[in-house]
């Protein structure tokens, strides 16, 4: 998975804004100063999320993803571009669709309704398995971003209808209510902001057809040089981590997510000298990895988020694919921590 820098660009900003030494993140991430600048460059998804792991260490706050997601001007040309659409649905829609071009870690997604519209977005499931901490400060900061521009275009009159959110209630939950207006439901099934469908025709204050002709052009350009770039093996790893729930879709589902046919995809893998078959497991043992990673979670857990029904199983094929059971590699890693 990939994240584009000026995602961890603000971040870096923040952090010295508020007095923080970041040249130890340079040296774990292996991000530099002169690379996170330049124009349109992407990185590892894992050194985003390394990047808010030590923003929430450093910090030592569990309300960062809140307020770094109240910025103001944070939106950057995607910001930009929803803001000068004519109004706020339009604007939500707009930037909904573009966000892929930030990252493929999550989906926004907006879902129309005559009375409730609503916002919903989901990290991959793999990420809030592996680094739940991260997964929510990633929420929180798209949420409340998405709550300025509300109140940004309403002076201050506009809130969501509801807030739900997939995490436990935390410690405290009343600064939720001080962001948003409005106390979330937690522990629901996923991240959704609902909105009473008349408030999003309020027009956009900086509506500007010219300025969003401009913008959207550029920005739809950007879309498909990325969807065109990039190699058959990767859309097909891609679509697996952010479709991934517990279980991994079939070869059919996902040729269909690229409208190919089965057998077209596995041509078109086998000219990249890989399989299907090959990139799911790669995809699950790597995911496995990584759980195995944290402390949170047992073997005989971990074994069930990843679809099978039996630890002996589980433990075979991770022998074999890995060269060591996962008991084995967990207490490596533990040893050498």
């Amino acid at each position: 998975m990939f994240v584009h820098g000026s995602r961890i660009q603000k971040q870096f900003e923040y952090l010295e804004k508020a007095g923080i030494d970041i040249s130890p993140l340079f040296r774990q991430t292996g991000i530099s100063r002169e690379t996170i600048i330049e124009h349109d460059t992407t990185f590892d998804f894992e050194q985003y999320k390394a990047v808010l792991d030590f923003a929430l260490r450093q910090t030592n706050n569990p309300e960062y993803g809140l307020e770094f997601g109240n910025q103001p001007q944070l939106g950057g040309t995607i910001g930009m571009m929803s803001a000068s659409c004519k109004n706020l649905k339009e604007g939500l829609i707009m930037g909904s669709k573009f966000l892929k071009i930030q990252g493929d870690f999550a989906e926004l997604e907006f879902i129309d309704d005559a009375r409730f519209p609503k916002l919903v977005y989901t990290p991959v499931m793999a990420w809030m398995l592996e680094s739940p901490q991260t997964a929510k400060l990633e929420v929180d900061a798209m949420f409340a971003f998405i709550n300025n521009i509300l109140a940004v275009n309403s002076s201050g009159t506009l809130k969501p209808h509801k807030l739900k959110l997939t995490f436990a209630k935390p410690l405290h939950a009343e600064k939720y209510l001080e962001v948003f207006g409005v106390m979330p439901r937690f522990e629901c099934e996923a991240n959704e902001m609902v909105f009473e469908n008349s408030a999003l025709l309020i027009p956009m204050k900086a509506f500007n057809p010219e300025t969003f002709g401009i913008l959207n052009q550029y920005l739809e350009t950007r879309l498909i040089n990325i969807t065109n770039s990039e190699k058959v093996t990767d859309k097909v790893r891609r679509i697996l981590y952010s479709s991934f729930r517990y279980q991994f879709p079939d070869i059919e589902s996902v040729a269909e997510k690229l409208n190919l046919s089965a057998r077209t995809l596995q041509r078109k893998l086998s000219e990249e000298e890989t399989s299907f078959k090959e990139i799911l497991q790669e995809t699950l043992f790597g995911i496995a990895k990584q759980l195995l990673l944290q402390n949170h979670l047992t073997v005989s857990e971990i074994s069930y988020l990843l679809g099978y029904s039996d630890l002996g199983n589980f433990s075979r094929s991770y022998k074999k694919y890995c060269g060591m059971s996962p008991v084995e590699f967990r207490a490596k890693h533990s040893a050498g921590a």
